[in-house]
């Protein structure tokens, strides 16, 4: 078994493969991605991801910030690759899903509790509030949903909602991640994983 990182440098190498052999022009049009091609030969695709931008340079498909906030984390630049790679261009459903009504996602809703749920509500589910003024880290909005809940537009067509519930004398608190039920039209079932857990994480520490 290769260690983790050789993992990801291995499915960064692929991934990179995969969008040089495909349209370019097209797969930045269907993720909501600029496209601009240098005199010589090379291709930019600015790409919006928490509020901030990003380059995304090929043949080399480096992806770094345009307002030197610092290198992305390779398992970032992984799943901002792979939604470039996946997007299919559908339209949002506007229509509100847990990861286990992703098709595939009861699977793995244990992992993604583990990972994602747990850490949120542990870290504010005894103050929801500490939720909204955080989430601006990230641009995050009020939404009306639960007791406190954001939303939170993580790349172009993929957006969150994050839910907590206060806890009560009988109850302990409670939280929900939720994503529009297109998602998996732009980022296959892990990286849906990665990118929550990487959401929740960027707060816990923010909050911090």
């Amino acid at each position: 078994m290769l260690p983790k990182q050789e993992n990801y440098a291995l499915a960064r190498r692929l991934v990179v493969e995969s969008l040089l052999q495909s349209n370019l022009k097209e797969r930045a049009a269907r993720s909501g991605a600029s496209y601009e091609q240098t005199r010589n030969g090379n291709v930019k695709v600015g790409i919006r991801y928490l509020g901030h931008e990003l380059l995304v340079s090929f043949p080399q498909g480096t992806v770094e910030t345009q307002n030197g906030q610092g290198p992305i984390p390779l398992r970032e630049e992984i799943f901002i690759l792979h939604y470039l790679e996946r997007a299919s261009g559908a339209p949002l459903a506007k229509h509100w899903a847990s990861f286990s009504e992703i098709p595939g996602g009861a699977f793995y809703h244990s992992v993604f509790l583990m990972r994602c749920k747990s850490p949120l509500v542990k870290s504010f589910g005894e103050d929801p509030q500490a939720l909204l003024s955080v989430a601006r880290e990230v641009q995050g909005e009020p939404l009306n949903l639960g007791d406190v809940g954001v939303k939170i537009q993580a790349l172009p067509f993929v957006p969150l909602a994050l839910v907590l519930w206060r806890g009560e004398a009988e109850f302990p608190a409670e939280g929900s991640i939720l994503f529009d039920t297109s998602v998996n039209e732009y980022l296959p079932l892990e990286d849906i994983v990665i990118l929550a857990e990487t959401i929740v994480w960027k707060l816990i520490k923010a909050k911090r």
